[in-house]
């Protein structure tokens, strides 16, 4: 016990001490002098002042062991004995928006909380505050460019005359931009002067751009022709630049979409991929491009794009000149609509196409479409081939069957979709020709009445006779469009003919149909008078799976039921 308890200790028990000898009961408490009462209140203060400081010291040494034990306890575990590096990591993904409106400054406020060692960490981590958007304030942009220190920024806002505030942030830290996505509304006249820069000296450290503007303006000269340019990644969105002779050395994504006016051309987009060495992002669409400029000289040789995985070009119109002169050896995924097939150099000018998606036809389900002017390869839902042709449509396609025969025959599955009628040779030819390819599992012959000069696919089949035992052996599904009693009968006998080869057991390697679907018009009614066909057809189905469906032509189907 300190000093000041002990002397007010004291003066107590001597007041209580003087009480006691007290002993004459005539002495009234009344007769006690004012200056007894006031030294027994004075003893009592001073023991409670007393008493009250020694409760805050031991409190707070409380306090401090308690903290102690914790930290000790805490430092045992787990998340404890991660690196820092790690950690720092798992913070930057926690603090990650998950939508665009999010503070930034509120998450990191919340991992601040929850303890020192994360409030720590947080502040000084400046990656974690090296990422704003329009949803944070100035307030936080102000601490964001403090905390982040001397790091690269990435940023993502709309700029235009009435966000003259935000590009004033934005330009005080131009030194400083790597990841930039920018919205653009009307540009004012200084507005427009200063992002011309965007691309030169003044953002040195700006590897990722895009840009996406919402109203007309000039083309943007951002890009120096003279210059290397060090971004990695572009995607320009309804927004017109001037292109030139861009050089991207360093480019490995590059997006263009919706360029109009002043979109690029054929010539230009070929001499900024020569260039473009490292590439492996391609995607042009949604867009005309713009006619040929006589001062660009068109590349002589093909433009070869060793590291390109994805490529896709989506032009209106076609992109002819394009999509031949470009080499994609290493592509897994290819969406291109349409490449003209007519001309007399398809075979050598687009057989690379073909072999770059080989590569996915052999590990993904296939489906191949064939219409009346073009016809389209999918694979797996990531990749589409798509080939328009303004005649010659069975060539074409026949030189893509024989083109891609290996991979065809090594996917895993392969549909083949017929949407339109075609001439009974090219009919019967392509049918012999995929049926040999193991891989065939549906049919789907959706041409509905044949009209002069084409047939019903349904009446090649018919026509292999005992052939039809060898064909197609993994078949499982097929759909045909059946609208007379003779196309009928020519169903019974494939479904016939299949079934008594696997009932033989003369063809081990032939799969049962699982499924039939029959599609006829309004014109013919099916039900009533072939009731006895369709329960032979029905039977001879593995659990009798026969689909029945109505359908016009040309349209979408209007009903359906089962048989």
């Amino acid at each position: 016990m300190d000093s000041e308890a002990s002397a007010a200790m004291k003066d107590l028990i001597r007041l209580l001490d003087y009480r006691m000898k007290a002993s004459d009961s005539s002495v009234e408490q009344e007769d006690l002098g004012s200056t007894e009462l006031n030294q027994a209140f004075s003893a009592f203060s001073a023991l409670a002042l007393a008493s009250n400081s020694v409760l805050q010291r031991v409190r707070r040494e409380i306090d401090t062991a308690i903290a102690a034990v914790r930290e000790q306890a805490n430092a045992r575990l787990p998340i404890r004995r991660l690196p820092m590096e790690l950690f720092t990591s798992i913070l930057q993904m926690a603090s990650e928006r998950s939508n665009s409106s999010d503070k930034k400054g509120d998450i990191l406020a919340n991992l601040m909380l929850v303890c020192r060692m994360w409030n720590r960490v947080v502040l000084d981590s400046p990656t974690l505050w090296a990422e704003w958007n329009d949803s944070d304030g100035p307030q936080f942009v102000k601490r964001s460019l403090a905390q982040s220190r001397s790091l690269g920024l990435t940023i993502s806002c709309r700029i235009g005359v009435n966000e003259r505030v935000r590009y004033q942030e934005l330009g005080q830290c131009m030194l400083r931009w790597q990841d930039v996505r920018l919205y653009l509304g009307w540009l004012g006249d200084k507005l427009f002067a200063k992002l011309q820069k965007l691309g030169r000296d003044t953002a040195p450290k700006l590897k990722k751009l895009s840009i996406c503007s919402d109203s007309d303006h000039n083309p943007l000269d951002i890009f120096d022709p003279n210059n290397p340019c060090p971004l990695e990644k572009l995607r320009i969105d309804r927004t017109p630049i001037v292109w030139g002779t861009i050089n991207f050395e360093r480019l490995r994504y590059l997006y263009i979409s919706g360029v109009e006016p002043n979109p690029p051309s054929e010539t230009e987009l070929l001499q900024i991929l020569e260039r473009s060495q490292r590439l492996e992002y391609l995607c042009v669409k949604d867009m005309s491009l713009s006619e040929e400029l006589t001062e660009l000289p068109m590349p002589i040789q093909p433009v070869c794009l060793p590291r390109l995985s994805y490529c896709e070009i989506a032009c209106w119109g076609t992109a002819n000149t394009l999509i031949r002169m470009i080499r994609f050896p290493s592509c897994k995924e290819i969406a291109v609509d349409w490449v003209d097939i007519s001309g007399p150099d398809t075979v050598s000018s687009l057989a690379h196409i073909v072999h770059a998606i080989e590569n996915t036809i052999k590990v993904t389900d296939t489906t191949f479409f064939i219409g009346d002017n073009a016809f389209t390869v999918e694979t797996g839902g990531s990749g589409e081939l798509g080939f328009g042709t303004l005649g010659e449509l069975e060539a074409a396609a026949s030189w893509f069957i024989w083109t891609a025969h290996a991979a065809l025959n090594a996917s895993p599955s392969v549909n083949v979709v017929l949407e339109s009628n075609f001439s009974y040779d090219w009919t019967m030819q392509t049918i012999v020709e995929l049926g040999n390819l193991k891989s065939i599992k549906t049919l789907r012959f959706n041409g509905g009445r044949p009209s002069d000069n084409h047939c019903n696919p349904l009446s090649c089949l018919d026509n292999l006779g005992d052939q039809i035992q060898h064909t197609f052996p993994l078949l499982s599904t097929l759909e045909c469009c059946i609208n007379t009693m003779p196309e009928l009968e020519s169903l019974r006998r494939v479904v016939l003919r299949r079934h008594q080869a696997i009932a033989s057991q003369e063809q081990d390697s032939i799969s049962p149909l699982q499924e039939v679907i029959i599609k006829h018009d309004h014109e013919w009614g099916l039900r009533g008078h072939c009731d006895d066909h369709l329960d032979q057809i029905q039977v001879l189905i593995v659990e009798g799976n026969l689909q029945i469906q109505f359908k016009l032509w040309r349209e979408e189907i209007v009903d359906s039921s089962e048989a």
